[in-house]
């Protein structure tokens, strides 16, 4: 199966999207851990939340749909049963890595399996932080998957200063944390995503947060909630970038989240003279959203620091895009974190970006990428995504400023996020099609 990418001569409408991936994998977990029937509305049915979904319901929670809304029989912070098989988190580093805390601290073994890329990731960072708070847990001699967790008598708070930037390790230390009792403490040199800790105060957790340093203290029950999920930001992006280098474009994405932690690409790009407006604001639970407004704009080069990173990682390969586009030569520092995901992203990027006859260079350990301008226009080609949604996405997003076409190989991998990327696309005015 291939995507092909034609040029677009203008994007127009406005659309609403998808629920937010990370929100929707906590929501979830949440509701099982709580007390109670949750209700949740606009849960994303990619196929990474649906792997963690499943592997809730192995574990013993109710969840069924009725009504678009997913309704969620939670058993508390220790009443999952143990799954007959093992636990397939497909794709998702995400639903893992969090369920790997929920886990660590239930009376029954567990082993957590994935996909062939999710198996090449580094469970390092996690194993030895829950193996610092009691769990008995451990991977093959490479720390990759599978992972297995066996009880442990005693789960015990944690004081634990991160060596790396990573919310989903955050993340996984807090939900080992739930019930203990006394406080966990995560200090970060760098600010991440603070979905958990929002979700967690949503559901009557004791706890306090700032950009450096989480604090859960004694926290004995969740209670159960309605939850109504934002659209994705990190879905919007691709939108966003598309908008801005198409001629005579312009699209409204509807109650989109705007998390503060998830809103760096906007900030960035607006740095770039993107023309980029926010409206209609609010806030959906503990998540603030609005609407966003995007018209064509002329962009100027960026400058992106270590202390951006952390909160733009995932957002970094549709920025490449927009800074192909771009007046002059965007500067990335210490982007290494981008080997480590779904593919070796920074390789798959340069490869596409060499084919677009976008030159791009390191400089002292920055990469940088020389941009051609708005009017800036390629002949096509075909490019390999390493079954990697967001390189899939990031092509053909500039695939609506070429001659012809860019044929996108394995596009397949784009339902692991964002199932409804080609027909959101096309309705906007991308000129998507597959064969």
């Amino acid at each position: 199966m291939k995507l092909i990418s034609n040029f677009s001569k203008q994007l127009n409408g406005e659309i609403n999207l998808p629920g937010d991936k990370s929100i929707s994998h906590r929501a979830l977990i949440c509701s099982a851990m709580s007390e109670g029937e949750s209700r949740i509305k606009n849960l994303q049915e990619s196929e990474d939340v649906l792997n963690t979904l499943e592997s809730l319901k192995s574990l013993g929670i109710e969840i069924f749909k009725k009504d678009n809304v997913f309704f969620v029989l939670g058993k508390g912070f220790k009443g999952f049963t143990e799954a007959k098989d093992d636990l397939y988190f497909g794709n998702s580093g995400t639903g893992l890595r969090l369920m790997s805390g929920v886990l660590s601290q239930q009376n029954f073994p567990s082993r957590l399996t994935g996909d062939d890329s999710l198996s090449k990731r580094p469970m390092k960072r996690i194993i030895d932080p829950l193996s610092k708070m009691g769990a008995n847990i451990n991977a093959s001699k490479e720390f990759t998957l599978p992972i297995n967790i066996i009880p442990s008598e005693t789960i015990k708070s944690i004081i634990y200063e991160m060596p790396i930037a990573s919310a989903q390790v955050k993340s996984s230390l807090l939900y080992a944390g739930l019930g203990q009792e006394k406080e966990t403490k995560i200090i970060e040199k760098s600010a991440t995503r603070d979905h958990t800790e929002r979700m967690f105060e949503y559901f009557g957790a004791n706890i306090s947060y700032t950009d450096s340093e989480v604090t859960l203290y004694k926290t004995d029950k969740f209670l159960a909630r309605d939850i109504e999920i934002p659209g994705d930001f990190s879905s919007a992006a691709f939108f966003i970038v598309a908008a801005l280098i198409s001629k005579d474009s312009k699209i409204l994405l509807k109650n989109v989240g705007l998390n503060p932690s998830r809103i760096a690409l906007l900030k960035k790009l607006k740095e770039m003279d993107g023309d980029i407006e926010i409206t209609n604001k609010k806030n959906l639970g503990k998540e603030p959203v609005g609407d966003i407004l995007i018209k064509s704009s002329y962009l100027k080069a960026c400058e992106v620091s270590s202390n951006d990173v952390p909160n733009l990682i995932d957002e970094l390969p549709i920025l490449f895009i927009a800074s192909s586009f771009a007046e002059g030569v965007s500067k990335f520092s210490d982007i290494e974190e981008l080997r480590h995901k779904e593919s070796d992203r920074l390789l798959a990027m340069e490869k596409g970006l060499k084919k677009m006859n976008i030159n791009t260079f390191f400089k002292e350990n920055i990469f940088c990428v020389e941009g051609k301008g708005k009017d800036y226009l390629f002949s096509g080609f075909e490019v390999e995504t390493y079954f990697d949604h967001r390189i899939a996405m990031s092509f053909a997003v500039a695939g609506t400023n070429c001659k012809d076409s860019i044929n996108i190989l394995s596009p397949e991998c784009i339902s692991t996020s964002f199932p409804e990327f080609i027909s959101l696309g096309s309705k906007l005015g991308c000129k998507f099609e597959t064969s």
